[in-house]
């Protein structure tokens, strides 16, 4: 018979440093795109990033003898970044942490439900502020619905259990439904049910996100793509990005250009992609690198390409496992170098990731050289015990339970959000 010590030691395992990145890289498509910066642990506790605004030095041609031209001083600002704090609680029955000490197949089963809660709630989540705009939104209504059952425009990005407030877009702040509990999700039709009472007054926009977490001047959540490479400020509730107002004249450096169509969705073509590739060139300096879109926008593009297709005639045999969103060999949307959601689809060469959650009708180009997750201490979700001195691994709970509290702090930055640009208004079939 195994000890406790034994089976927390094993259950460690599955937070462990390497684990959790594994986990990671597996379930959140952005984490392997950027680099990481770790929080300075001197200054003022920020991320303080010096940005070039106009450049120095003065060229021209005179005449022999002519007098020097006049020398031109540059102009920089700051980008400043504060990280959000993330916790979270996971709890153990009295039972099941006895059971494993005494089975084998009770122990993994203990294992298998640390894992499969780790990456369904807290990566799942985590993976949403990543991709959002700031807001953490885990779905988002394309019209009015008031009901309990509701349709909305893309994946969402929750599961059954977690317990939601459904925002009015128009304020960042009314709950149009509050605290209420996923009770059913249908992935094919895009509908997700809560508990409780019908909402009313709801309209195209309004969005679903962790209860209590946003509101009027408040937002417990990370940057997001689609906050950072826009050509307006964040909402609010989130605040200019990196601290630099872009409705401010002379801050127009901190925009990405948007290709929209007035929010009517038109067909996805060669000369849009193209657009996107010459806008972050000319007005960011940068070279994409990378393409990010949901699933249904990758089927768009490959009709596209469907005017390559032909078939040999002469000698017909299947089609190989290229065919599809997956990648060299059939492997699906994780990458062999972990889970960047890379697809066998290229444009100008460019690697096309896909992230099955990402916003409707959307799709973003960047140079990933420019956009940074920042990390405090701990550069991934660790339990409390593994940062701090004398903490225990199970804490005590009023129930007989033990429950692993979790701590991190992360956001999503850039130096240059113009190295990045956005197709919106896509048609999706």
């Amino acid at each position: 018979m195994a000890s406790t010590t034994d089976v927390i030691e094993a259950l460690k395992y599955t937070y462990g440093v390497d684990q959790v990145l594994y986990l990671v890289n597996q379930e959140v498509v952005c984490w392997n795109m950027f680099q990481k910066m770790a929080k300075p642990v001197a200054g003022r506790g920020q991320f303080i990033m010096p940005i070039m605004v106009k450049n120095p030095g003065a060229w021209t041609g005179l005449a022999e003898g002519g007098s020097l031209p006049s020398n031109l001083n540059p102009d920089t600002t700051e980008a400043k970044f504060s990280l959000t704090e993330f916790a979270g609680l996971y709890n153990m029955s009295w039972k099941l942490l006895q059971d494993a000490r005494n089975s084998k197949f009770a122990f993994q089963t203990a294992l298998k439900m640390m894992e499969a809660g780790f990456r369904r709630r807290v990566l799942k989540l985590l993976n949403a502020d990543l991709i959002s705009d700031g807001l953490g939104k885990l779905a988002v209504l394309p019209a009015a619905d008031n009901q309990t059952t509701i349709t909305v425009n893309a994946l969402p990005s929750m599961d059954v259990g977690l317990v939601v407030d459904l925002m009015d877009a128009s304020d960042h702040n009314t709950k149009l439904a509050d605290s209420r509990t996923i009770t059913a999700i249908d992935t094919v039709n895009r509908t997700v049910t809560i508990s409780g009472s019908a909402p009313s007054s709801t309209a195209a926009g309004d969005y679903f996100v962790i209860q209590d977490t946003v509101a009027t001047s408040t937002s417990y959540h990370t940057n997001g793509l689609l906050g950072i490479i826009d050509d307006a400020d964040p909402p609010s509730p989130k605040g200019d990005f990196g601290g630099i107002d872009r409705g401010t004249a002379g801050n127009e450096f901190w925009e990405s250009v948007v290709l929209d169509n007035s929010g009517t969705n038109r067909a996805l073509t060669e000369d849009l992609m193209m657009q996107l590739e010459d806008n972050v060139r000319e007005k960011g300096g940068a070279s994409l690198n990378t393409y990010l879109s949901n699933l249904a926008v990758v089927r768009r593009y490959h009709d596209l390409l469907r005017e390559d297709t032909y078939f040999a005639m002469g000698s017909p045999k299947a089609f190989d496992g290229g065919v599809g969103v997956g990648r060299e060999g059939g492997a699906q949307q994780k990458g062999k170098d972990g889970g960047d959601g890379r697809t066998i689809y290229r444009f100008s060469g460019k690697p096309w990731h896909v992230d099955p959650y990402f916003a409707a009708n959307t799709i973003i180009g960047m140079d990933t050289k420019h956009f940074y997750i920042g990390h405090g201490e701990n550069s991934v979700p660790r339990p409390v015990s593994e940062i701090f001195d004398n903490t225990p691994f199970f804490r005590q709970t009023s129930n007989t339970t033990f429950e692993v509290a979790w701590y991190w702090q992360g956001d999503l930055l850039s130096d240059n959000p113009a190295a990045g640009a956005k197709i919106e208004d896509i048609a999706e079939s």
